[in-house]
This record gives C-alpha cells, sequence and structure tokens, in this order.
C-alpha cells in the first residue's frame, strides 16, 4: 500500500472514530443519562462514565495503572477517583495479597448501572449494524477484535510503548 494512501486511510479512521466518539458522548450516553432511574448519572460527566467503563474493564487495579489506562497524571486520576469515590462509584480498598496498596474497583452499587449503560449502548449499537448491513457489520467486528487485543494489551501495566 502506498504510503499516501495508508495516511489517507488513517486519517478517515481518526475521523470516523472522532465522530462516532462525539455522538456516543453528545446523544446517546446524554440520553443513556437522562433515562437512568434514580439519581446515580445525574451528576456525572462522559468522563466519569467513561473513566468507570474503563475501571469495569481493568479492575482491580492500583491508581498508577488507572492512570496509565486513562492517559492521565497519577494526580489528576486521583483527583478524578476521588469525585468518582464521593458519587458512588468507585471504591477504594487495600490489595488483599498487599494491605500497604489501595486497588480501585467499581462500587457494587454501580455494577447495575455499569450493566444498564453497557446494554443500552448494545441497543444502539445493534441499531447501527442493522443500517450498515452484515456484510460490513462482520468486517466491523473481526477489525474491532483485533484492536480490542491489541488496545487491552496497551493498557495493562507495563503494556504497550512508552
Amino acid at each position: 500500500m502506498a504510503d499516501s494512501d495508508f495516511k489517507s486511510k488513517v486519517a478517515f479512521i481518526v475521523e470516523a472514530d472522532g465522530l462516532l466518539t462525539h455522538y456516543l458522548e453528545s446523544t446517546v450516553i446524554k440520553k443513556i443519562k437522562s433515562g437512568m432511574p434514580g439519581d446515580s448519572f445525574r451528576n456525572l460527566t462522559s468522563n466519569h462514565i467513561h473513566a468507570a467503563l474503563l475501571l469495569k474493564d481493568i479492575a482491580p487495579c492500583a491508581l498508577k495503572s488507572f492512570a496509565e489506562a486513562m492517559q492521565l497524571s497519577r494526580a489528576a486520576a486521583s483527583g478524578l477517583v476521588d469525585r468518582m469515590v464521593r458519587a458512588g462509584l468507585v471504591r477504594r480498598e487495600a490489595n488483599p495479597d498487599n494491605r500497604r496498596e489501595v486497588v480501585l474497583t467499581v462500587s457494587p452499587e454501580f455494577e447495575q448501572d455499569v450493566a444498564h449503560v453497557r446494554a443500552e449502548m448494545g441497543l444502539w449499537f445493534e441499531a447501527l449494524a442493522t443500517r450498515m448491513g452484515m456484510e460490513s457489520f462482520e468486517k466491523w467486528h473481526d477489525a474491532m477484535r483485533a484492536l480490542h487485543a491489541v488496545l487491552k494489551e496497551e493498557i495493562q501495566p507495563g503494556g504497550g510503548r512508552s
């Protein structure tokens, strides 16, 4: 593949990803938040929700690992975790293998909300996939499986590039 063709395709992926991210944050997440029972999502930003969903995938983990996964400084991650603890999204617990280390987990109370958000996002993606057609959806699924594996490796402590 010619270098300019490759760069053009990468630029298109970046643009499409930006549109997807914007739509998810500005429309889908807001719609999900407005339909949540109770007040669990009322005062949360999309960043809080994103962070809780990411933490759900990597928990239990240390603050350092969470900061790396969120691509934040430890100080910024600590502030975010403090806000998420106050909002009831996250728990800090002693590591059972090393009592001096604190690990982060999604609070049990928020587990149901995480499941609800994922289910609602699943419905949205099902509708999107139907509009794309099954052939395109299957290709997208294959590409996302490969991307998922790379990203999971990237966000693990010590993983990826520095």
